[in-house]
């Protein structure tokens, strides 16, 4: 064999070899990438199976109404305070006497509330848990939040809805039990 043919073997397989690295590079680079990922999903099947629990645990103890309202309360801060970056959260929860209606929004807005008789207006504070009490005067509520209305059945005993916020990449994700 000539030299040249050895010289131009050498000069082929130094090619392939960093074609190589250069594409396991390419591939680490995807592979490292952080993916954004809706996680309200994971967090909404969370808090419905806790809210489950925690209403069983109430009733099972014999809570009253209000030991009942304290409960729920203190959920739905545990869980505001669990994801409040940036993140709206939205809880109903109470009886056909009275429900709580608790947010938390990183901008100050008015959220409408709707038993059936006209909508209240409520105020929500920027970076703050905001909290009113209502007294039913129908079997279902109206919460519209930035124009949309999200509708929610009230049933006989304890009642605990949700509506988590979470925007990616500009866009808008709402998850709700």
């Amino acid at each position: 064999m000539k030299r040249g043919n050895k010289k131009g073997q050498f000069y082929l397989i130094a090619a392939i070899i960093i074609s190589l690295v250069i594409i396991g590079f390419a591939n680490l680079k995807n592979y490292s990438t952080r993916q954004s990922t809706i996680t309200i999903s994971n967090f909404g099947e969370e808090l419905q199976i806790e809210s489950e629990n925690v209403l069983d645990f109430g009733t099972y103890n014999g809570y009253s109404s209000s030991s009942m309202q304290e409960l729920m309360k203190n959920l739905s801060a545990d869980y505001i305070n669990y994801v409040r970056d940036g993140e709206e959260s939205y809880f109903l929860f109470g009886d056909n006497s009275s429900i709580t209606v608790r947010g938390y929004s990183e901008t100050e807005k008015t959220i409408y509330v709707d038993f059936g008789s006209g909508k209240t207006a409520m105020e929500m504070n920027a970076g703050q848990i905001s909290s009113s009490d209502f007294t039913p005067t129908s079997s279902s509520i109206t919460l519209t939040i930035e124009g949309k209305d999200y509708l929610f059945a009230l049933k006989s005993g304890k009642n605990f809805y949700f509506i988590l916020f979470e925007k990616i990449n500009g866009d808008e994700y709402a998850i709700r039990n």
